[in-house]
């Protein structure tokens, strides 16, 4: 099993609270359709159906986690998680581009500065880039409470292997 070097969970409340509301909806259609019949041009499965998608993606996407181990680095929302191995990562820094860059939170890819990059992105917290070698996306951004020690952990332990 490999050692935890830094491990953190963020949760997403605007985002957990924008498809919260969107659940509740769904479900509150889902109730109206079985009580009063049928709605013209709507399936009977509808409702349901997006009540169960938006139940899933308000759970899967209220927390943020980052967990750096002696193995690699794994960042994600629930389910959907970017895994990179220490021998993919040249450097780790600030992140200082605009969330409105990436247009809007949640996962992202998009261009900044000529490179491509995968983004995990939080509502109103500063972000952290790994610079990737060989990979897709050579830059994997990822929202953080403490940057500062991100990037001292990923520094850290780049010169342990170094050695």
């Amino acid at each position: 099993m490999a050692g935890v070097i830094y491990e953190e969970r963020l949760f997403s409340r605007w985002s957990t609270l924008f498809l919260a509301v969107a659940t509740v909806a769904m479900l509150w259609q889902m109730i109206r359709q079985l009580q009063a019949g049928a709605v013209a041009d709507v399936p009977p499965w509808f409702f349901a159906a997006m009540f169960i998608l938006f139940l899933a993606l308000t759970i899967n996407f209220s927390w943020l986690t980052i967990r750096i181990t002696d193995e690699r680095i794994v960042v994600g929302y629930g389910v959907m998680r970017e895994r990179v191995g220490w021998q993919e990562i040249v450097d780790c820094y600030h992140d200082g581009a605009s969330a409105f860059w990436y247009g809007g939170w949640g996962i992202r890819m998009g261009w900044y500065k000529g490179k491509f990059r995968l983004i995990y992105n939080a509502i109103g917290g500063p972000r952290v880039v790994l610079l990737r070698r060989n990979s897709r996306f050579p830059e994997l951004v990822f929202s953080t409470k403490h940057p500062e020690a991100v990037i001292s952990a990923v520094r850290q332990h780049l010169k342990t292997l170094a050695r």
